[in-house]
């Protein structure tokens, strides 16, 4: 009897944890947000704010990791997280001045070659080093 009644308590402990488990999987949007990312204002400054996060990263990955080291990670995932949106919106509009300089060369204009070119490698070289 005792062992039934602490297997029924025991799945009905699993059902509540994994419900609310698959809740948390399934709307990701209700996180509440703790910490601040380091804002910037340009891509250069996220470029610079990647480096510096991904450093402490490494750094604290290197270690034991344990309590303390997981709410630093926990604090660093928002600057993580907020720069690599950013470089993928800025990626994306590269994307687009190629695919314009690729539309230009076919039609063999070649000021608007130079000017998609130009403001390509403007950008991309913020992004990666030349």
């Amino acid at each position: 009897m005792i062992k039934k009644t602490l297997a029924s308590i025991t799945l009905g402990a699993l059902t509540v944890v994994s419900s609310a488990a698959l809740a948390n999987d399934a709307a990701p949007a209700n996180r509440v947000s703790h910490y601040q990312a380091q804002q910037a204002e340009s891509i250069v400054q996220t470029m610079a704010n990647l480096r510096e996060a991904n450093a402490k990263l490494r750094a604290l990955l290197a270690g034991e990791v344990g309590e303390y080291d997981i709410h630093d990670i926990h604090s660093l995932s928002y600057t993580l997280e907020d720069s690599l949106a950013r470089i993928a919106e800025e990626v994306k509009q590269l994307h687009n001045t190629v695919a314009d300089m690729h539309f230009a060369s076919e039609g063999l204009k070649r000021d608007a070659v130079i000017d998609f070119g130009t403001a390509y490698l403007e950008g991309i070289d913020k992004i990666v080093s030349p």
